[in-house]
C-alpha cells in the first residue's frame, strides 16, 4: 500500500513539535536519582555495618560458650546427680512413714476390738483395704465392733460381709468376716 501525504509543507512542519532541552529541566530527576542512591547505598553500608557487628558479637558468644563448656556440662550434671538424688530420698521418705504404719494399724485394731470378741484373720491387700475375720457370741458385739472402726481415724467404709451361726468348742458363736479401707494418712489416737 502506498501513501500519500496531501498537506501543504507549512502544516508538515507543526505537526512536528520540537523537542529541546534545557539543563534546567534535567536538574530534578538527577538530583532524585542521586537522593535515592545516596539512600541505598546508606542503607547499604549500615546494614552491612550492622551483620559485621552481629558476626562479633556471635563470635564472642562463641568463643564464651567454648570457654563456660566444662562449667556448664558440670552443673548439668551435678543437677542430673540432684534430681537422682532427690528421687532416692523421696523413696526413704516414702519407707521412713510406711515404716510404723502397720505398728499404729495393729495397736489402733486392738483399740477397737471389744470384750468377747476374737478375731481370727487380719489381711490387708497390696492397696488399703483391710479383711478382717473373727468370733463372738452375739450379733450387737459385731455391730459394736463396726462402730468402733468406724471412729477410728484409720478406717473407714466399714462393711459386714457375712455374719453367720457356728460352733467353736460345742458353743454357739457368731462367726463374722468385714472389710474397711486404711486411711494411712490420718494420725493414730
Amino acid at each position: 500500500m502506498i501513501r500519500i501525504n496531501l498537506l501543504p509543507r507549512e502544516e508538515k512542519a507543526q505537526l512536528r513539535p520540537a523537542i529541546t532541552f534545557q539543563a534546567s529541566d534535567l536538574v530534578v530527576p538527577v538530583a532524585v536519582i542521586a537522593a535515592a542512591t545516596l539512600i541505598v547505598l546508606g542503607t547499604a553500608l549500615s546494614q552491612g555495618a550492622r551483620i559485621g557487628s552481629l558476626q562479633h558479637s556471635i563470635a564472642e558468644v562463641d568463643a564464651e560458650s567454648r570457654a563456660l563448656a566444662p562449667q556448664i556440662a558440670r552443673v548439668n550434671r551435678l543437677a542430673q546427680e540432684r534430681a537422682e538424688l532427690d528421687l532416692r530420698l523421696g523413696i526413704i521418705s516414702k519407707l521412713e512413714k510406711g515404716r510404723t504404719q502397720s505398728v499404729q494399724l495393729m495397736d489402733e485394731l486392738a483399740r477397737c476390738v471389744p470384750d468377747h470378741l476374737w478375731l481370727t484373720l487380719a489381711q490387708q491387700d497390696a492397696g488399703t483395704q483391710l479383711n478382717l475375720e473373727g468370733v463372738t457370741f452375739s450379733n450387737l458385739v459385731v455391730s459394736d465392733f463396726m462402730s468402733r472402726l468406724e471412729r477410728s481415724p484409720l478406717f473407714a467404709n466399714v462393711e459386714l460381709g457375712v455374719a453367720e451361726k457356728g460352733q467353736v468348742a460345742n458353743k454357739d458363736v457368731v462367726k463374722f468376716r468385714l472389710t474397711c479401707q486404711v486411711t494411712p494418712d490420718e494420725p493414730a489416737n
